[in-house]
């Protein structure tokens, strides 16, 4: 190739990156599933559409734990819609104690990420044992700052909790479906 050829794949190639890098990611959240181990815990969520073209979404949550929990464990999943439209492999998949994320929140980032975005408006645990009693969010995720290398595509976001060892049973699982749209900043 020569050299007249190459300044302007350069410059197409700096203003396609420029492009990207000025963009960011915002999250549009459609709909929720919750599945409650009804003897640990009462979830819900509901989400709510607003703005001009109803393309913004505001999530409420709200769970009654019943116990009291010593040691939990949180799983956090995250998929990416194939093009069959299902959702069959996890693109990340990390499981961990809650407690040491409390007290230890650079343990997973992408959870600090969340948790900390969801912790502004809301009343979510801060430290173990988590007691008895409601615990509540409501944000929109537009705001959320995600990393730059996730694809803009359909999503489901598994977040699901779980007592700790030895009995990992249930507490509540939430599936949490919406879109990554890539928007100039």
């Amino acid at each position: 190739m020569t050299s007249g050829k190459r300044i302007p794949l350069f410059l197409f190639c700096c203003l396609l990156l420029a492009a990207y890098t000025d963009s960011k990611l915002t999250v549009q959240v459609r709909r929720v599933e919750i599945v409650n181990n009804h003897k640990y815990a009462n979830a819900s969520a509901n989400i709510r559409r607003y703005g001009p073209s109803m393309t913004s979404s505001m999530a409420e949550f709200r769970v009654e734990l019943l116990q009291t929990f010593s040691n939990a464990m949180v799983s956090t999943i995250y998929y990416i819609r194939n093009l069959a439209g299902r959702y069959d492999k996890a693109f990340y998949n990390r499981t961990i104690n809650f407690c040491t994320y409390l007290r230890q929140p650079s343990t997973d980032r992408l959870l600090k990420m969340i948790y900390e975005h969801l912790n502004q408006p809301g009343t979510l645990p801060k430290r173990c044992p988590i007691l008895n009693g409601t615990y509540t969010f409501n944000t929109s995720f537009e705001r959320l700052n995600l990393p730059g290398f996730l694809p803009e595509s359909s999503f489901r976001f598994d977040l699901n909790f779980h007592r700790g060892p030895p009995t990992n049973e249930l507490v509540f699982n939430g599936y949490w479906y919406g879109d990554l749209k890539r928007v100039s900043s």
